[in-house]
């Protein structure tokens, strides 16, 4: 082999596709973990990082239920070794693949085959905020720290504990696709080694939180759902759920109640004038649907023209919603006309304008449209 890759040969770049994908399912995969495997890949992961394996291996079923067992540890546990896992063994092999190709190389590479994947990203950060939430307050925590040391009250006091900084989920695993795309495909199998433990547990499970004596593992969920848009949503049921039955309902990338979604006829205007929460407020909306909302006098005709009408609702000045509705150009087989309505940005004046912003033009340009949907 060349001592510098300065370019992917022709078989190497059609491989680029084939490790995104294998990797993207390896993120989003709800089946559930394969255990020996996992089990394996610590005891390797240890050793890569220059430390003996963990005396115990535990398995949850899901983050929550590992954040309250973390919170219990002792001194029989050993330290928290995320960093020795995780970042000490990523910058051996990053140096190792360094010397051999080029950094164009690697961006592309890397880019290519582990890109930032917003469904995982926002699943993750919804565990850890329900971590922190389920773990309680400080006083609590303190309280149920088993031993109490000062270095623990300090943590607690930055805010440095719980899964965020202490266990390791997909979402901090994702680039390991480069590196088993750099061990296949180009050779380099010795400076890759040392990442064999991680990349057994990164396909293996859900989350790990490793300590010297005892590494906690956690089964991947056995739900995840998003949008075309890779938001974390369902209609009809949890769009994260794990094993234990921790679960969280979302809608278009927002965390909401449960019964939103599994009750929506229960939404009247009452409460959606009510909640406080801004984003929640619009997923009512949007889950009654505009076009009920309208009619049940949630909104108000503040403009109209050929193109349609403009209807608002202003709760306070910089808190509004707003949406056109237009009716389809292509008349249905009974020769009515569907009616849609569209969200849109609040500041609209017109019902040109806001139509012309769905299309990404101004109302000036629009209206020099002879062809209209």
């Amino acid at each position: 082999m060349p001592t510098e890759f300065d370019a992917l040969s022709s078989e190497q770049a059609a491989a680029l596709g084939v490790y995104r994908a294998r990797w993207a399912a390896i993120r989003r995969s709800t089946i559930s973990a394969a255990r020996a495997v996992a089990e394996d890949g610590v005891r390797l992961a240890y050793r890569a990082a220059g430390l003996d394996p963990p005396a115990r291996i535990v398995w949850c079923d899901g983050p929550i239920a590992l954040s309250h067992l973390a919170l219990r540890t002792s001194g029989a546990d050993g330290g928290n070794v995320k960093s020795a896992i995780l970042h000490r063994p990523r910058r051996q092999a990053a140096a190792s693949v360094g010397k051999r190709l080029h950094r164009r190389v690697q961006a592309e590479v890397e880019s290519r085959v582990s890109p930032v994947d917003p469904l995982v990203e926002h699943a993750a950060e919804v565990v850890m905020q329900g971590a922190a939430q389920a773990d309680g307050p400080l006083l609590d925590r303190l309280r149920r720290a088993r031993p109490l040391s000062w270095s623990y009250v300090l943590h607690a006091l930055l805010g440095h504990q719980g899964l965020r900084f202490e266990a390791i989920g997909q979402h901090e695993l994702s680039w390991l696709g480069a590196y088993d795309y750099y061990r296949d495909m180009t050779g380099l199998r010795a400076e890759t080694e040392v990442l064999q433990g991680l990349s057994l547990l990164a396909q293996s499970l859900g989350w790990l939180q490793p300590h010297a004596r005892t590494c906690w593992l956690v089964e991947r969920p056995d739900r995840l759902r998003g949008d075309v848009r890779d938001r974390l949503h369902d209609d009809g049921a949890p769009a994260l759920r794990f094993r234990d039955g921790w679960s969280v309902w979302a809608w278009k990338g927002v965390v909401v109640p449960s019964w939103l979604i599994k009750n929506p006829e229960r939404i009247t205007l009452t409460m959606i004038d009510h909640e406080q929460n801004v984003q929640i407020r619009r997923c009512m909306i949007d889950i009654m649907t505009p076009e009920r909302y309208v009619a049940q006098g949630g909104a108000v005709r503040v403009a109209e023209d050929e193109t349609g009408v403009l209807w608002r609702k202003t709760w306070l000045s910089a808190d509004a919603w707003a949406a056109v509705e237009v009716i389809n150009a292509t008349p249905e087989p009974d020769g009515t006309r569907r009616h849609f309505f569209l969200q849109v940005p609040a500041h609209m004046r017109t019902a040109r304008e806001a139509v012309a912003w769905t299309y990404g033009l101004s109302a000036a340009t629009y209206k020099q449209l002879t062809v209209r949907t």
